[in-house]
């Protein structure tokens, strides 16, 4: 929050910075709201230059949500106030995104340009804060030019090349084909976007000898965008012709040499290309096999790029004005950028021939086919039909993709090239750029964009009609701010503003949604080895989610606490995409018993969605937490010296699911190679007596490598045997998940037995029932016709503790063979608790935590008759108070005692 009472989140980044003498603009999305008061209008201020926004407190659930874990839906769509909330106790911010496209000018000396956000406020007040900061720098060094090379007089042309982890005999070929370039006056610059350290020594090996080739290993991945850029950035001064290459393809051998006969005047030039397989089969004699080919219009080029990188030659001058790349919404194409800035400054020529084979693979930024595709998704409408409303909400949905990376991804280009090039722009072209700006908001500038898709039916068809998709983008954005203009609050069907994830993000996933879920959970995210890291153990979860903070995520947290403790570095990485966080989110999570002040020395990083891949050292060390953080793990794990992680297993992670598919890979990890760290010396002996993991037989050394702890349960106080006398109302609490990722938890049996006991007479009148660990929606579920069911929202681990205090009987049950901590915890409370039997989870071995806990089979008559049982029992209060001194810790010291943490020691350091 700022001294002004702003609570700001930026969800864009600024460029780290710019060069001197060089202008810009950037899109800025963020969230933005007052404490206290309702913003009425915002502008961004750059050296004194105010822009007002493009949209303004548009809707953000996931932000609000975040910021008020503890509220039903029920609740979120009336209250008023949330002092619980720290930065939102005035509820506003659901109504709090804002975006604009933003200039940044030109400035003549090295320095920081600020960043500032002025918002007024309903009552007339503004108040202001700083964004951030863009630094201007001199420009980058580029190499030195290689003694001998272009000694016959001729400027040379910078071969920039850019290369990740390339096959090596297609690089190979690609070299060759270099080196056998008629035109021979040449340097070509590799820049390596850190590449393994394997596969950058064997390119190495291919240009050994060769002076002409200089090899650069950036030391984090940039991405192939950001990797041409920098290819760009370290091209030799000398060079006045910079030709773009492709790390495997391969070049005629005039290729160079046509191309710099064929600029002349113009500023880029660029020729046709033969398309082949990575066995050298033609696919098609020419690229252009769908549209028409474009080098002159500047609008249809903004719409869609028809300039091939590899098959271009530009000159300094283009080099220098497209520097540094614009940070683009959604996919940025370095090929597209340079092409518009040629032909905004100058002209664009055209070889009408092949000058070198294009090679498609599945590993290609983008590809032949895709680029001659329109854009085609299925019709929500086709699918579901146009009477079903959710289709229509889908389709509407889909549009904020074609929004915010369609048509605000052209405004930015848009506005660049106006910031960069205006002194060569022609009146027409200048005229069309501010129209792009205007098409949000001006009937006839959005209606000549509508239009241009009609150029078809005249041939030209260099767009493939992607023009729709900017329009349905623009449509998208008058919708949602109609939708929401009256909804102060979250009701009925909400439409999202956030950002939706990156096409390029998504694109790999099946249509289906359940296997598109399955997909996603179970994708590599990036990961880039570097000697230059520091050695860490990274333990993996699947998010850091306020609402998900159950005792499986405590214990995760306290052992990377206990880990750091113990001298390691220790870096928590959510591996799934994770929700907004509010900016007290480490306080919130450091509140529950074991973490006060123990996260302060974790590092915490996001695998998903950030702008750098998750770098590593090659002794970094992994542990899982889950069974999809386990194949993550192991992944990451193969990329360096360790033969195996550590696996914490919290549950038998198949039989949460029903077999298939799902339960196939949750099992798949116990055959990777792990040490294990069981939650309880119950489930260690399931895996034992089955023969699991480090039990199988055969197997990682017949479990010797494995421990058991107890995972902390919350501590309660228990009531005294005279607080028990006095009640007159008693209650029932269920431990109630309807969600279906807890269908383990068994809440339909749970509501059928209550159900059943009611209407047996085993509950007088003087019996109330509320159910506790849902994540959201209704508040009230009906039992039977006059009894209700009373969801109460989540609670802080104090008041939770608390609350399990002031109930006398308990339902806790969970189908696996994990004891659960629920149940164990409603004991410590006093409470007569009914849970289930499963395999080695017997009565037995409950009754040995304590005697309050009555353990059943699990059907609606058996639990039915357990909570008779609780009930014939709640009188016996002596009784309940002996059975809260539960066997279990309820103290992290106890559970990571010293001896428990050494053995953990011992097993990372065998991993």
């Amino acid at each position: 929050m700022s001294d002004s009472g702003l609570e700001i989140t930026l969800e864009t980044r600024l460029p780290a910075s710019i060069p001197v003498g060089r202008a810009t603009a950037v899109f800025i999305y963020g969230t933005c709201f007052h404490r206290d008061r309702r913003v009425e209008s915002i502008d961004l201020i750059v050296r004194g230059n105010a822009t007002t926004v493009a949209a303004l407190r548009m809707p953000r659930l996931d932000l609000f949500r975040s910021l008020h874990p503890m509220l039903s839906e029920d609740d979120e769509a009336t209250i008023e106030t949330d002092p619980a909330s720290v930065e939102d106790p005035g509820v506003h911010s659901f109504r709090s995104a804002f975006w604009a496209t933003v200039p940044v000018p030109a400035l003549d000396y090295e320095g920081p340009i600020p960043v500032e956000i002025s918002a007024g406020l309903e009552g007339g007040t503004t108040v202001s804060a700083e964004l951030g900061a863009i630094n201007v720098v001199a420009t980058d060094q580029p190499m030195p030019l290689p003694a001998g090379v272009a000694e016959g007089g001729r400027p040379p042309i910078a071969i920039c090349m850019a290369t990740f982890e390339p096959k090596i005999e297609l690089f190979r070929v690609q070299i060759d084909s270099i080196r056998e370039q008629s035109d021979t006056d040449w340097v070509c610059v590799i820049s390596d976007d850190c590449s393994s350290p394997d596969r950058h020594r064997q390119m190495l090996d291919v240009v050994d000898g060769d002076p002409r080739f200089i090899v650069s290993r950036s030391e984090r991945r940039l991405g192939f965008y950001r990797n041409f850029e920098r290819a760009l950035e370290i091209a030799p001064a000398e060079t006045e012709l910079i030709a773009l290459c492709d790390q495997d393809d391969r070049w005629y051998p005039e290729k160079l040499g046509v191309l710099r006969e064929g600029i002349g005047d113009a500023r880029l030039v660029y020729s046709d290309q033969r398309i082949v397989d990575t066995d050298g089969r033609v696919i098609a004699d020419t690229y252009w096999t769908e549209r028409r080919n474009n080098h002159d219009d500047l609008a249809s080029l903004l719409v869609a790029n028809t300039v091939t990188g590899a098959a271009s030659m530009f000159t300094r001058e283009v080099l220098v004005r497209s520097l540094p790349f614009p940070v683009t919404p959604g996919e940025q194409f370095h090929d597209q950028w340079l092409a518009l800035v040629a032909l905004s400054i100058g002209r664009i020529a055209y070889v009408d021939r092949p000058l070198y084979d294009y090679v498609q693979h599945h590993r290609a930024a983008l590809g032949h086919e895709a680029a001659n595709r329109a854009s085609e998704a299925a019709s929500p409408l086709k699918r579901r039909g146009l009477l079903d409303p959710r289709a229509w909400k889908a389709f509407v949905s889909g549009w904020r993709s074609a929004y915010f990376y369609g048509y605000r991804r052209v405004d930015l280009l848009a506005s660049v090239l106006l910031a960069r090039c205006s002194d060569r722009l022609g009146m027409r072209d200048r005229r069309m750029l501010h129209r792009i700006a205007r098409a949000e908001h001006s009937p006839l500038a959005f209606g000549w964009l509508a239009l241009r898709p009609l150029r078809r039916l005249l041939g030209h068809t260099e767009t493939l009609g992607n023009e729709k998709i900017l329009v349905e983008g623009i449509l998208w954005r008058h919708l949602i701010a109609t939708r929401s203009r009256r909804t102060e609050r979250p009701y009925g069907s909400v439409y999202d503003a956030s950002l939706p994830p990156e096409p390029s993000r998504t694109a790999s996933f099946v249509g289906e949604k359940g296997t598109a879920d399955l997909q996603r959970m179970i994708a590599p995210f990036e990961i880039s080895v570097s000697e230059s890291e520091p050695e860490r153990i990274n333990l993996l979860i699947p998010t850091i989610d306020l609402r998900h903070l159950f005792g499986g995520y405590i214990a995760k947290y306290n052992l990377a606490r206990k880990l750091v403790e113990s001298g390691l570095r220790v870096r928590i990485v959510a591996v799934d995409a994770n929700p907004i966080l509010p900016r007290t989110w480490r306080d919130q999570v450091q509140s529950y018993a074991g973490l006060e002040q123990g996260l302060e020395s974790v590092e915490v990083a996001f695998a998903r969605g950030a702008d750098q891949p998750l770098t590593i050292s090659p002794r970094d060390r992994f542990v899982a937490t889950t069974w999809w953080t386990a194949h993550h793990a192991e992944r990451g794990r193969a990329l360096t010296e360790r033969d195996r992680f550590l696996y914490l297993i919290q549950e038998y992670e198949p039989y949460t699911f029903v077999m298939g598919s799902w339960a196939a890979l949750a099992g798949k990890p116990y055959d990777f190679p792990h040490h294990a760290l069981f939650s309880t010396e119950l489930l260690r002996s399931f895996f034992k007596e089955r023969g699991f993991g480090v039990f199988s037989p055969g197997g990682q050394q017949s479990g010797r490598q494995s421990i058991s702890f107890q995972n902390a349960i919350t501590p309660v106080t228990p009531p005294t045997e005279a607080e028990l006398a006095e009640r007159t109302t008693r209650r029932l609490l269920f431990y109630a998940r309807p969600e279906p990722h807890a269908a383990r938890n068994m809440f339909e049996l749970g509501m059928i037995s209550i159900a059943s006991a009611i209407e047996q007479g085993v509950f007088g009148p003087e019996w109330e029932f509320y159910g506790i660990g849902s994540v959201g929606g209704r508040n009230r579920v009906r039992l039977t016709g006059s009894t209700d069911l009373e969801l109460l929202t989540r609670k802080s681990q104090s008041t939770y503790g608390d609350l399990l205090g002031s109930h006398d009987v308990g339902l806790s049950l969970m189908l696996t063979p994990h004891p659960s901590l629920v149940p164990i915890e409603m004991a410590s409370a006093g409470m007569l608790t009914v849970t289930n039997s499963f395999d080695i989870k017997t009565p037995e071995a409950m009754a040995a935590i304590s005697p309050n806990l009555i353990t059943v089979t699990p059907g609606p008559d058996d639990i039915a008759e357990g909570l008779r049982t609780a009930v014939d029992r709640v009188g016996d209060h002596r009784s309940r108070v002996e059975g809260s001194a539960v066997n279990w810790s309820s103290d992290w010291e106890r559970t990571f005692s010293p001896e428990v943490t050494a053995r953990i020691l011992a097993m990372l350091e065998d991993c």
